[in-house]
């Protein structure tokens, strides 16, 4: 599916959704859409991925998925960091968490998370209300106009993922580091690359591969080869599911850039043979 540049649109956004039963949810046809719910919590371990380039990655292009993607590069060291996705849903969970974590206390950034996931009236719950007047403008404005509809909603309730919450350590060091909101690019893969301005050190490409084929995953790659600054990162990173075979998927693809940059796979633990692993594109030339 290619999706040109977007302007935001409410009555597009409602159309999404449908009555079903007395409870409002999105269509499931639509599956990854201009405005399908956000995940509140990412469902892979962003930590050690982002932790491998530590202060080396000072520009980064990661998904906005959750907002926990750009949190953990920002406490990690990445000065500048934009964001993309095809649903401008995750652009609200993501504007949300970088202005709650100035201004909440961690406990209150938890009760947050769960009333998002939870929640049909954002702007209702206690926590977002306190930070409403610090988020964009124009996320602001959804979040009022889609009151009765679950934006937040998508994947398994967040009590299942709640080890990638930060810890009160994490927390602090993301709220000194953070300083403004990211950088939002509304848009699906097939079209990113006509809106990047900027070479990286790290692409971030979560939860993307698991729905491509070799020949999609080989594409990608051609169009967003010279956005990585030299010896710098694609990285295809999966969730908790099909993590062998899409990350071989993403090798295969990759075996045609042999001369422009070499190929690998990490794993977390090597020491487990089911530890979770990233499979890694770092250009040579």
């Amino acid at each position: 599916m290619k999706i040109k540049i977007q302007t935001l649109n409410v009555q597009n956004a409602k159309d999404e959704y449908k009555n079903f039963g007395g409870r409002v949810i999105h269509k499931p046809d639509l599956v990854f859409s201009c405005y399908s719910p956000s995940y509140v919590l990412t469902n892979e371990d962003i930590r050690w991925v982002s932790e491998l380039t530590k202060n080396e990655a000072k520009r980064v292009l990661t998904v906005a998925g959750s907002g926990d993607q750009p949190l953990f590069y920002a406490m990690n060291g990445a000065k500048n960091i934009d964001t993309f996705d095809i649903s401008f849903c995750s652009k609200v969970v993501m504007d949300i968490k970088s202005a709650a974590i100035k201004k909440l206390t961690r406990e209150e950034y938890i009760n947050m998370i769960f009333g998002l996931y939870n929640s049909t009236s954002i702007s209702n719950i206690p926590e977002v209300s306190k930070i409403i007047s610090d988020i964009p403008r124009n996320t602001a404005y959804f979040i009022k106009e889609m009151a009765g509809y679950p934006i937040c909603g998508n994947g398994l309730n967040p009590e299942y993922y709640k080890d990638i919450i930060p810890t009160a350590e994490e927390y602090e060091i993301m709220r000194h580091n953070i300083s403004a909101p990211f950088k939002f690019i509304w848009s699906d893969i097939e079209n990113l690359h006509t809106q990047l301005h900027n070479e990286y050190d790290v692409i971030n490409l979560s939860n993307i591969f698991e729905y491509m084929t070799p020949k999609q995953m080989h594409n990608t790659l051609i169009s967003l080869r010279n956005y990585v600054k030299p010896k710098g990162y694609i990285i295809a990173q999966t969730g908790s599911l099909g993590i062998a075979t899409n990350n071989k998927a993403f090798y295969e693809a990759s075996q045609k850039f042999k001369r422009w940059a070499r190929m690998g796979h990490l794993k977390k633990d090597e020491t487990n043979a089911n530890s979770e692993e990233i499979a890694v594109l770092q250009r040579t030339r």
